[in-house]
């Protein structure tokens, strides 16, 4: 059976969901079917290593871009399977931090494995270099779209300005 390509208008959600619901597949496979939001774990870990403190939810939300609502949800998720955990802040205990355990450290090896495995399907046939093209394209995408909204605070900056005017523009 053969899947037809989806108009241009819905091409990039199209390659994202199945980008994900592939990673989300390759990892039931290999026995973690309860990480929603591997990013998240991606972020703890490299927080941790880099020596930093561990981040408050709202600290994660701002970092990662995803609404509050949305790492609350991921949170209780990730914490229930036992790959975060949260601690009260000593100073100030309205706060918690949130720290990666043991097994979610553990669990990030087959979490880059299956990872890598699914893009490299994906960037089958590619070049090394159409991939590091694709891969820097899609990083001035996501600049662009943080410029009008694509954060979760909504600030957006001012547009940028138009481009200059076409000299050659028969009514100009």
């Amino acid at each position: 059976m053969s899947v037809e390509t989806p108009h241009q208008d819905f091409l990039f959600n199209a390659l994202m969901r199945a980008h994900f619901n592939a990673q989300m597949a390759g990892l039931s496979k290999k026995g973690l079917p309860n990480i929603g939001s591997p990013k998240i774990l991606f972020a703890l870990l490299e927080l941790s290593a880099q020596g930093k403190p561990a981040p408050s939810q709202k600290e994660l939300a701002d970092l990662l871009h995803i609404s509050p609502a949305t790492i609350a949800n991921s949170l209780r998720s990730l914490e229930k399977f036992g790959f975060v955990t949260r601690v009260t802040d000593e100073k100030d205990t309205r706060r918690n931090r949130i720290f990666i355990t043991d097994k979610g450290a553990e669990s990030m090896l087959t979490i880059r494995q299956t990872f890598d495995a699914v893009d490299d399907y994906m960037f089958h046939g590619f070049t090394p270099e159409e991939r590091e093209q694709v891969y820097a394209l899609h990083a001035r995408m996501l600049d662009n779209l943080y410029q009008i909204g694509g954060k979760v605070d909504f600030s957006c900056p001012p547009p940028p300005p138009p481009p200059p005017q076409d000299p050659f523009r028969k009514d100009g």
